[in-house]
């Protein structure tokens, strides 16, 4: 009865892995995606636990072969033959896509400080004023984010300081303590304040983001 149940447990397991194509890469592992477009450089895909995420893009010269869900192989990539095709994106070239916390455009995955620099290249007069507002919201958040990451070691080391200068003996270890754990504890206060800084502007980035591509795009 158990070698049974174990035989079905494996075949389901076997039919979910046959449920997606598979590309197989020169350079890394087997990539489980759904195929949407092959053309004559590249193939492109999403991957299968990920449907409504962003689309990627590999060249066909680092592809060995490509299995589909049916158990068909295509193994060779003749790029003559290849058509255009259509595609799948959905996205215009320059918009912005939003995959959660991650930001890409043109189907590369970028930097939250690479998509910032990209709004701030377009003319601050053809955008909103709440667009405009929320670029200099992320300006002051990024600002602040480095003053407290600056800070924290500052701290760290003023409180070292304070108190190698205040010790002359056993009977100020108390006062060494005292001056090491508040700059010890102003040093975790200022980093953890610069990571929350940091999250809350990449999350007003992604608005901003979203936000451009309505106003540029719709």
């Amino acid at each position: 009865m158990t070698k049974l149940l174990f035989l079905f447990f494996l075949s389901l397991a076997a039919l979910r892995v046959s449920a997606q194509d598979t590309i197989f890469a020169k350079s890394q592992e087997p990539l489980l995606v759904r195929v949407l477009e092959i053309s004559k450089t590249e193939v492109s895909y999403k991957f299968y636990f990920n449907p409504d995420g962003i689309v990627h893009k590999i060249a066909n010269s680092q592809i060995l072969k490509i299995v589909y869900e049916n158990g068909k192989t295509e193994s060779k990539f003749e790029l003559v033959k290849k058509t255009e095709g259509i595609s799948y994106s959905g996205t215009k070239p320059g918009m912005f896509v939003i995959d959660d916390n991650h930001i890409s455009i043109d189907n590369r995955d970028i930097t939250h400080k690479e998509a910032f620099k990209l709004l701030l290249k377009r003319d601050v007069q053809l955008n909103s004023d709440e667009l405009n507002l929320r670029l200099l919201s992320v300006e002051s958040k990024k600002n602040a984010q480095i003053g407290f990451t600056i800070a924290g070691p500052v701290f760290l080391i003023g409180g070292a300081y304070l108190g190698r200068r205040n010790y002359y003996g056993p009977a100020d270890k108390q006062k060494l303590q005292t001056y090491l754990l508040s700059g010890l504890g102003l040093f975790v206060a200022s980093e953890v304040t610069a990571m929350i800084y940091k999250a809350v502007k990449n999350k007003q980035i992604r608005k901003a983001a979203l936000m451009y591509n309505k106003e540029v795009f719709f």
